[in-house]
């Protein structure tokens, strides 16, 4: 509440005051104390609304909105015969005890009483909810992926590493059983031991960025429960067996000549089952992020594909460096000539370093161009008020006013009062609707007609009518489609003004609703709307703070009301704000989990890089020498890795902003060729910080180190 006083949290006006919405305060041009006068009582203006925590349930105006003292309404006669009054009550608790409210309300409530709940939100706020919650979900198990990907080849390293152990073990009489018990019993203890860590980290963690982001967001976060943590120790124990195990297993498989030689290395029935596993348990993840199989499909498989592109870049690098290192001299023929020595090494680096930066792009890229272009959208070009009511033979006077005002209407729509009446539910023999499906069933709502598929709608099944041959035909929303229970084919029928009208589903929409255009859950085809009672609806944009389109609607057309759709528009941009503010601290731990895969996978050959450096300093290598090899051999697989990264994250960015964001596709180049750049730089850094100790080192040292 804005107040004399500054910004401030109150209660409830004081006697002879009142408060004001900040439209409304705008549109009567009263300022702060000035006197406003209700039922004949002048009332002082004490306060312009800045926030109301139901607000969004209902948020629009269709005229200046006003809340003072209920004695002040009762003493203005307000509440006398003939006067048209609701009454709301506003609750709030627990989760589970809301719910258990709600439905002993719905059970049992007068005619004509509602319960609105979140799900009653206007589309416009809902969808923008579903989205921020929809990719904050993705990038939390992108984040886990990585570090998924991170275990696995610190596992695989260390399974390397203990290759020799193992052969020995199996030398000295050891069996598969024993040597599996030993390395799977080390795993379960320091896993055991990582995980509570990790848990008490993730408090901490969750205590710090929560109480930052509240600070920022100006709210109070609710108090973190037991059930994330539990979520992600289970998170932690499927990445430790399905990532980690696999290569402890293979251990069990090594010979006692392995002494002597190198193994073959082949996945054995029990890796490629955790493996199998795995892509379950991340299709499973991605399904509860992204909401829907299909949007789960395409970001699994889009990291199935890039993985396999990195595989096949990785082995065509090696093949072709290898002849072409054959042909040079010095120390760039011994950088290339290491791709092709260390082929499978270097497919693994490839693979793993393309792949958390093809992550790492496709948060970003999602995070600085699709949601910035959505929120520009909405702050820019979106209409902000809403006109009703415009009779059929008003649209002359209509459009006169907006060529007056240089305005344009983003549509124009005819508007019918209508009421579903059946069939229900039950007797097509489906579930009743539950929840917000019940209470729409039970409720007049909008219908309207359109002679072409409208802007901003996406048939997602069936098609769309022809309107000089459509007969009993009705288009529905998607989400409200499954709400009521309805299908592709059913036949539905409703009640407008004592007219009955029905037909069949022949067509689902998916609508972009803060288009804010006039869009509508059912469409009917013209046929059936033709001689149906009806007004018009039409969106337009004006400047901020200009009233003029009230004002010569008032004259030109009185009966047609125009409502301020500035509240909705606000909430979404904030909603977007401060999701955009969690995706960055979301974003951060993506990028560090990134950065551990980068670790992991320069640490898979840093041993034979150290014997390497040993031997090639007893031969006189110097050490700027050593360093241009290195850097050489990181940079050509931070080329492929990132190049083929930008690609990737640009392919599955596009499928996700339509298919998992609901928004239109757009990527920048720029971003993507940053990206990439930033991606070789990484690898050679990260290759370069590895080694740097041990570049100027002696060669006892070095020989020391790698022992």
């Amino acid at each position: 509440m804005r107040t004399a006083s500054g910004v401030q949290a109150l209660p409830r006006p004081a006697a002879g005051t009142l408060w004001l919405s900040a439209s409304g305060a705008e549109r009567m041009r009263t300022p702060l104390g000035g006197i406003v006068e209700v039922g004949g009582r002048p009332l002082r203006l004490a306060g312009i609304v800045v926030e109301e925590p139901d607000r969004p349930l209902n948020g629009v105006e269709l005229g200046p909105r006003v809340i003072l003292p209920l004695a002040e309404v009762e003493a203005g006669g307000l509440l006398g015969p003939g006067a048209r009054a609701s009454w709301r009550v506003a609750v709030a608790g627990a989760p589970a005890a809301i719910a258990q409210w709600v439905k002993a309300r719905e059970a049992d409530r007068s005619p004509g009483a509602r319960v609105e709940t979140g799900d009653d939100l206007s589309p416009q706020l809902r969808a923008a909810l579903d989205r921020a919650q929809r990719f904050l979900s993705v990038s939390l198990v992108l984040t886990a992926a990585l570090a998924a990907v991170a275990i696995g080849m610190a596992a695989r390293q260390h399974a390397e590493r203990h290759r020799q152990v193992a052969a020995t073990l199996r030398a000295l009489g050891a069996g598969q059983r024993g040597i599996v018990g030993l390395y799977v019993g080390q795993l379960l203890i320091l896993g055991g031991i990582a995980i509570l860590l990790a848990l008490a980290a993730a408090g901490v963690l969750q205590h710090l960025a929560g109480g930052w982001i509240a600070r920022e967001l100006g709210t109070t976060l609710p108090t973190a429960t037991a059930w994330p943590l539990l979520k992600g120790a289970l998170v932690g124990l499927w990445i430790l067996a399905t990532f980690a195990l696999p290569p402890l297993l293979a251990l069990r498989r090594v010979s006692a000549l392995a002494v002597l030689r190198s193994d073959l290395r082949t996945p054995s029935p029990p890796a490629l089952a955790l493996f199998a596993l795995a892509m379950v348990g991340l299709l499973a993840l991605f399904w509860q992020a992204a909401g829907n199989a299909q949007a789960a499909g395409i970001l699994l498989g889009g990291l199935l594909a890039t993985t396999l592109v990195l595989g096949i870049a990785g082995w065509a690098l090696a093949a072709l460096v290898a002849r072409a290192g054959r042909g040079g001299s010095g120390i760039v023929r011994y950088a290339l000539l290491n791709l092709s020595r260390r082929r499978r090494l270097t497919i693994a680096q490839v693979v793993a370093l393309g792949t958390s930066l093809m992550a790492l792009l496709l948060l970003l890229l999602v995070r600085t161009d699709v949601w910035e272009q959505w929120q520009a959208t909405v702050r820019g070009d979106a209409p902000n008020r809403f006109v009703i009511n415009v009779q059929p033979d008003q649209r002359t006077s209509f459009d006169a006013v907006l060529r007056q005002l240089s305005l344009s209407p983003a549509g124009f729509s005819p508007l019918i009062r209508a009421r579903y009446i059946g069939p229900s539910a039950q007797q097509r023999g489906r579930p009743a609707p539950q929840g917000r499906g019940e209470r729409l069933a039970d409720r007049e709502f909008n219908l309207s007609t359109a002679d072409a598929l409208p802007a901003g709608n996406t048939l997602k099944a069936g098609a769309f009518w022809n309107p000089r041959s459509a007969r009993g035909e009705f288009s529905v929303e998607t989400k409200f489609a499954e709400q009521l229970r309805w299908r592709l084919g059913d036949t539905i029928a409703f009640d407008v003004a004592g007219q009955r009208i029905e037909g069949r589903i022949t067509s689902l929409r998916d609508v972009r609703w803060e288009s804010f255009t006039p869009n509508f859950f059912v469409l009917a085809s013209p046929d059936l709307a033709r001689d149906l009672p009806a007004t018009y609806i039409t969106a337009v944009k004006v400047p901020v703070g200009d009233t003029r389109l009230a004002s010569a609607l008032a004259q030109a057309v009185p009966n047609a009301n125009v409502i301020d759709i500035d509240a909705i528009t606000g909430e979404i941009r904030r909603i977007g704000d401060q999701a955009a503010m969690v995706i960055q601290v979301v974003f951060w731990f993506a990028f560090l989990s990134g950065c551990l895969v980068f670790v992991a996978a320069v640490a898979a050959t840093r041993r034979e890089r150290i014997t390497e450096l040993g031997v090639l300093r007893t031969l006189g290598a110097s050490s700027a020498q050593l360093r241009n090899a290195q850097l050489v051999e990181f940079g050509a697989i931070g080329a492929i890795a990132g190049g083929i990264a930008a690609v990737a994250a640009a392919g599955i960015g596009t499928l996700f902003a339509q298919r998992v964001l609901d928004l239109p596709p757009t990527w920048s180049g720029t971003t993507l060729a940053t990206g990439a750049l930033v991606g070789t730089a990484a690898a050679m850094l990260a290759g370069w910080l590895s080694m740097r100790r041990h570049l100027h080192a002696t060669v006892r040292e070095t020989l020391g180190a790698a022992g």
